[in-house]
Formats: C-alpha cells, structure tokens, sequence
C-alpha cells in the first residue's frame, strides 16, 4: 500500500480563488459582477509591447538579480519618481513582487508584525517560511491607518507572547481599502522601526495608481537604512501576468548582504524572470512621456471609478474609507447587521459575501479573508473587472475618457457595469431598511 502523505498546504489565496469561482460560473453561462479580482484591465501600451515584440528571440538565462539595463532604470526611476536612494546594486528584479515578498521573508531573521486587515499573501509567506505572526489590528475610525502607538504595543505584545518581532509589513495604497498613509505618520512610524530596530517591508505595488488627492510618499524617504521597498509593472500597466517585481533595498552593509541572500533564493527558485519581459521593462523605466501619460490617465480612471462607487455608499450610509488609490473599496455593512441575520441568516463577512454571489450574481471578498473580525460584515470590492473585461472595452474606456466628458456621462458611456453596481447597491441596501 502506497503510504507517503502530502504535506498540509496553506489555504489557496483568496484572490485567486474568487476568479476561478467566477470563471466556472461564467462557463455555465451565468453573468457575475466580478469585484473579487484585483487586476487591472487596460491594453498594453504599444511602446511596452513593441518593446517585448523586438526581444522575443531573447531566451539566454540573464542575471539572477535582474537585467543589468533594467535594475539600473529601476533605481534610476524610483531616484526621480519617488527621492528613495536608490542604487542599481541594490535592486533585485524578480518574477512578480509577490516572489521579491517572500524571498526578503526568507532571508529576514525575526517575526512579523502585520497590521490588519490585510493582502491575503503576507500571512501565508510568513507562515511557509516558519515566521510568527503578530497582528496589529487597524479601525475604519483611524482610516485604517497604523498609529506609532498602536505600532509600539504591538512591539510590546508580542514580545509579552515568547516572539521576536523584527519585521514590520506596511502597504501603501492600500489593499484591501484603497487608502494611503501620510508623508507625516510615515515619518512618525519610521522613528519607531528606527528606534527598535525593525526592517520595514514597503509593499508600494499601487505606488503609481495613485488618484493625485494624496500624493505616494513611501517610508524609505525617512528610513532608507531600514526599508525594503516592492513593485512592479502589475498595477499601473495592467501587466500582471508578465510576472515582473523589483525590490529597492536598503542602503549599506546590510543591503549588500540581504541583496546578496535573496540573489541566492531566486537562482533555486525562480532563477530569473523571462528575458523579453525584462528587456521590455527598461522601456516601461525610462520615464517615457507617452508611458507616463497613459500611467497618469489609467489613474485617474481608476480614482474616477472608485470615486463614483465611494460616494453611492456614502449616500446609502455604508461606512468606507475613502481611497485615494488603487481600484479598491472596503465597506462595513455592519449597520444591517440584525436585518442581514433575521432575513439571510447572515452573521459574517464570509457569509455575506457568499449571499451576494449566490443570490445576487456578484462576486466579492469578505473582510475576514484579510484578517479583519468576521463580525464587522466587511467587503472587500475591486472596481477594475467593472469597467474593462478586454483589450477591445479598455480601449473604448480610453478613448471616452479622452473626450473630457463629465464624469457621469464617461461612466455611462464607456463604463455602464460600474452603474449596474451603484444600482444593485442602493436596492441591495434598500431591502435591509
């Protein structure tokens, strides 16, 4: 008899999840909102893409950390567009910064500090490289933002609870809400991780989709020697599936070894990202204008989206944080809590969620898949499934926006799914009154 087991894997991240449920239903022939994936949905830009055509023939092995070219772009780009000093020696170029994330985990000494809710990934990456994980639960009151204070007792818990806290993740824009932290606060939570001793993973992944209401600062302006900052093509060129991450890291002897230990993890896992990816990356990095038009534009798209959205649930009364980037909304209906649980029987967030696609077609995430408590009937929504499925719709998107047409009649016209949902939220409201 065939005896060997298969080790307990870590629950499928949810994200993912969501989009296969949602491509199952759709192959039965059922149409879903589909608010549960985070990707953005606009064309390539043609100079990218010409970029990856000319280097298609480029299938040599290239640097374990990156493209020589392309990791001086980089540090080159993050100089300019974000002042973080950064050096072509200490940029890594991985296969999406998800891998980048868990290799600086890896090579990381020390637990974890999380502020919650949060992106699904960092909790499992800690947990498969055997890190503990303190969570420092954030409130919508707060704007979901993570105070000096609320960092300091986090420090003091989990040392209280036998761990050894050296690894502070921060996200800004934020997923799940969409919201970014201020240059002050940043620099206020840059004195604590200086003070104690902490590395700051900066996941800035959203950096560039930014609505221009609140302008991205990231943490490595006020502590470079401390910050390991991550990005990548995903978000603001609609380039997820390319599978192309950097990460900035810090400054003097300890970035040299920590560059040095994540080169070592990349060569056994990944080895390199795909070589005509990276030779198109070095035109995505070299502050093109027509790039940065298109970057500029798409953001304002996503900001135009979201803030139509935003503004439905504030005239219905649903607390939300109000984004400033991304293409995320994070309402609580915990208002409706007694009328959700003697109508539906819903008590959770995860129920909620499950209520909303199975009775209502739409397909959303639940707060308590980012840690947050099931019982504050949190929603995490992503915008950019409801206003391009396809290159053909992005492009349309595109050329509305470009007619500088009032931002009711552009959504009408290019984005008609993202007022099918302001519809199906106020009668969805509307039944729990």
């Amino acid at each position: 008899m065939f005896t060997h087991a298969v080790k307990p894997a870590p629950k499928m991240s949810s994200t993912l999840a969501i989009n296969a449920k949602v491509s199952e239903l759709e192959a039965e022939g059922e149409s879903v909102l589909q608010l549960g994936f985070g990707e953005a949905r606009f064309p390539v830009h043609p100079k990218i893409l010409a970029a990856l055509k000319e280097h298609a023939t480029a299938r040599s092995y290239l640097s374990v950390s990156g493209l020589p070219e392309l990791r001086k772009k980089v540090a080159e780009y993050y100089r300019r567009r974000f002042k973080i000093n950064a050096d072509p020696a200490r940029v890594i170029v991985g296969s999406g910064s998800k891998s980048l994330l868990f290799a600086a985990l890896y090579a990381l000494e020390g637990d974890v500090l999380l502020p919650t809710p949060s992106w699904v990934s960092y909790e499992t990456q800690a947990q498969l490289v055997g890190k503990k994980i303190h969570e420092i639960p954030t409130r919508r009151e707060d704007n979901y933002y993570l105070s000096p204070a609320q960092l300091r007792a986090g420090l003091k818990a989990a040392r209280q609870e036998r761990q050894s806290p050296a690894v502070l993740v921060l996200n800004s824009p934020h997923n799940p809400t969409g919201v970014m932290y201020p240059p002050k606060l940043l620099a206020e939570l840059a004195e604590v991780a200086r003070e104690e001793d902490l590395i700051v993973l900066s996941d800035e992944i959203y950096a560039l989709t930014a609505y221009g209401t609140v302008p991205h600062v990231s943490i490595a302006r006020y502590y470079p020697e401390g910050t390991v900052v991550t990005g990548g093509l995903s978000k603001h060129l609609s380039l997820g599936g390319w599978r192309l991450g950097v990460a900035i890291l810090p400054e003097g002897e300890f970035g040299a070894q920590l560059q040095q230990s994540m080169a070592s993890i990349a060569s056994s896992i990944w080895t390199t990202p795909a070589a005509p990816v990276q030779y198109a990356a070095v035109t995505a990095y070299s502050d093109d204008p027509d790039i940065d038009r298109y970057v500029h534009t798409c953001a304002c798209i996503h900001g135009l989206v979201t803030g139509y959205l935003y503004g439905v649930l504030q005239s219905l009364g649903v607390p939300c944080a109000k984004p400033s980037g991304g293409f995320y909304l994070y309402p609580s209906f915990a208002p409706w809590r007694e009328a959700l649980a003697r109508r539906h029987n819903v008590h959770t967030s995860q129920q909620l969620a499950e209520f909303l696609l199975d009775e209502e077609h739409i397909a959303i995430l639940p707060g308590s898949d980012f840690g947050d408590d099931p019982a504050e009937l949190t929603l995490r929504m992503s915008t950019s499934y409801l206003y391009a499925l396809n290159d053909e719709e992005g492009e349309k998107v595109l050329a509305t926006y470009a007619r500088n047409l009032q931002p009711f009649d552009f959504l009408k016209q290019a984005c008609p799914r993202v007022l099918e949902m302001g519809e199906r939220l106020k009668v969805f409201v509307g039944s729990l009154v």
